[in-house]
């Protein structure tokens, strides 16, 4: 059956004179397809018209561009040999066809549904959510003009991805999204780079009242950073040397420690508990205190007979437990990754967020038993500092 050459004409004339707003083919000849629908639309593309095209398949959907002349002979195609309904929306009028069992078609035509042409623009800019450039231009990611040097792509990368997953922590969670003001500690700041643009984010871009502390154990970055914060006129960030198990932590409003190494992650974490923190947000560095202690498996022996499934599995034991503990103390706890491997190895995010309700820590500290007794863990050290929060 080969759809009428007037609807197809007119088709490519609506894309011609600027008037097509949509195409959609549906009602699959093809028996058992799981492919629904098809929707073409116009979209600017490296400053090129093309169609960009979604197939819905029954439980995904395939997103693909067409220059227009192949995306032509795809609407041709698709016409000729897969659907029987096609439905053309233009800011003119509504074309609606469908091919009956006979070959014939029934043609319909009404007033337009769209009286205005939909933005073409595909290659939208991705919205920034820091705004500043001069600390990311004395941290040494940006040249003078803006531009980011040769060797600094996955940093910036690193540090835009971050403040993206603080955004949406913020404005999933009611208090931080509704107060004017936030306190933040960074817990092993190092070089900064994160906690500079956190202070951009919070100050510039939510408008709120930030103190942000940066703690860390080496003199010359703490001194170096004090005097960039200075330079660029954010006031009310700071950097203090100290170590994370021993600093003396007030309440805060959020705790960070990116790649604080092994133990260091679950101080900052009990640290974060203890000063009441509505987040608490770690990417944890190495796993040594369970790796050590996991010699033989109830069932799981085959695993730890090879050593970098031995190492991956103690990574995925002791974030587990770190999860199930602050679920434990009233956090809803995610685990997900930060940024992809490409960039950094150091890639899993574990994030507590707290929020009023009522919890059995018995249910958690089961489950903690349980995969303790599976790989004859004595014990984990954040249950030891947990012990502290009883005293």
């Amino acid at each position: 059956m080969i759809p009428s050459k007037d609807i197809f004409a007119q088709i490519e004339s609506t894309v011609v004179d600027n008037t097509f707003v949509r195409l959609t083919l549906s009602k699959n000849r093809v028996k058992n397809s799981t492919l629904k629908k098809v929707i073409f639309k116009l979209a600017i593309i490296k400053k090129a018209l093309h169609f960009s095209t979604t197939f819905r398949h029954k439980t995904k959907d395939v997103t693909k561009n067409f220059s227009i002349e192949n995306g032509l002979k795809e609407i041709s195609r698709l016409m000729q040999e897969q659907f029987f309904i096609y439905n053309l929306f233009t800011i003119k009028e509504d074309v609606s066809v469908e091919v009956l069992k006979d070959g014939k078609e029934k043609i319909r035509r009404t007033k337009p549904t769209f009286k205005k042409l939909p933005t073409r623009s595909h290659d939208k800019q991705k919205k920034r959510l820091i705004s500043g450039t001069n600390y990311l231009t004395a941290l040494g990611v940006l040249d003078a003009k803006g531009n980011i040097l040769k060797d600094k792509g996955d940093k910036y990368k690193q540090i835009n991805k971050f403040v993206e997953i603080i955004d949406g922590l913020i404005r999933q969670h009611s208090v931080l999204q509704n107060s004017k003001s936030v306190d933040v500690v960074d817990m092993g700041a190092g070089k900064g780079y994160l906690t500079f643009a956190l202070y951009d984010y919070l100050v510039n871009t939510q408008k709120k009242t930030a103190t942000i502390k940066g703690v860390e154990i080496r003199p010359d970055l703490i001194k170096k950073c004090n005097d960039i914060a200075k330079e660029v006129g954010f006031m009310q960030l700071t950097f203090e040397e100290g170590f994370i198990s021993d600093f003396d932590l007030a309440k805060t409003d959020v705790l960070i420690a990116l790649h604080a190494c092994d133990t260091a992650t679950d101080d900052a974490i009990f640290k974060g508990i203890q000063a009441g923190a509505e987040l608490i947000i770690c990417a944890p560095c190495c796993h040594k205190q369970i790796r050590k202690q996991i010699t033989t498996s109830n069932n799981l022996q085959p695993i730890l007979d090879y050593g970098i499934l031995k190492e991956r599995q103690a990574e995925m034991i002791t974030d587990t437990i770190r999860a199930l503990l602050l679920e434990s103390a009233g956090y809803k706890t995610k685990v997900f990754e930060f940024i992809s491997t490409e960039h950094t190895g150091k890639n899993v995010m574990i994030v507590g967020q707290k929020y009023n309700r009522t919890v059995d820590p018995a249910i958690y500290l089961q489950k903690i038993a349980t995969l303790k007794n599976e790989f004859g863990i004595a014990y984990h050290y954040l249950e030891k500092r947990f012990a502290e929060l009883e005293m």
